[in-house]
């Protein structure tokens, strides 16, 4: 079979089957969050950009929001016999990428997306199994859906797998 590579647009969420991969560009502040089950080889990735859909004035493209997509890769993986006990969860991305705003400002829109995801996670009992986040750089990351490795490539400091 052809491996399949899909491609996880900004505000976007997909899901994959092995052989495949799926991919986003282009993480700044957005995150870049894999859940992958190891005995089906199917994953979800998503690449939000802000935290609250509670605090949006438009609820447009919902999946732009952390602690709106988070729920909806979970419930898209269960409603297909993926037990919950058997996700890895891991998390990417949330860069400090503007050096005019403080790194604890109420603008730090990143540090803010990263608590979101962490907070989401806890309260439906998930525990991240890997984090590559923060920092001022940004990220492309590939989720093998073979292993559920994770590529995350940096202008920083290249390549490296998590």
């Amino acid at each position: 079979m052809e491996e399949t590579i899909i491609e996880v647009r900004m505000g976007d969420m997909q899901k994959g089957t092995a052989p495949g991969r799926l991919v986003t560009r282009a993480l700044g502040s957005c995150l870049g969050i894999t859940i992958y089950n190891p005995f089906k080889k199917i994953g979800a990735m998503a690449h939000p950009m802000l935290p609250d859909i509670d605090k949006s004035r438009t609820k447009l493209n919902p999946n732009r929001y952390v602690n709106y997509v988070i729920r909806k890769m979970l419930e898209e993986l269960e409603s297909a016999g993926n037990l919950r006990a058997n996700l890895a969860v891991k998390i990417f991305g949330g860069a400090h990428m503007f050096s005019f705003i403080n790194a604890d400002s109420a603008l730090n829109v990143g540090e803010k997306n990263i608590v979101m995801a962490r907070a989401v996670f806890e309260e439906l009992g998930l525990k991240t199994i890997a984090e590559e986040v923060g920092g001022t750089f940004g990220r492309t990351i590939e989720l093998n859906l073979e292993n559920g490795k994770v590529i995350v490539d940096t202008i920083s400091w290249g390549r490296k797998e998590v």
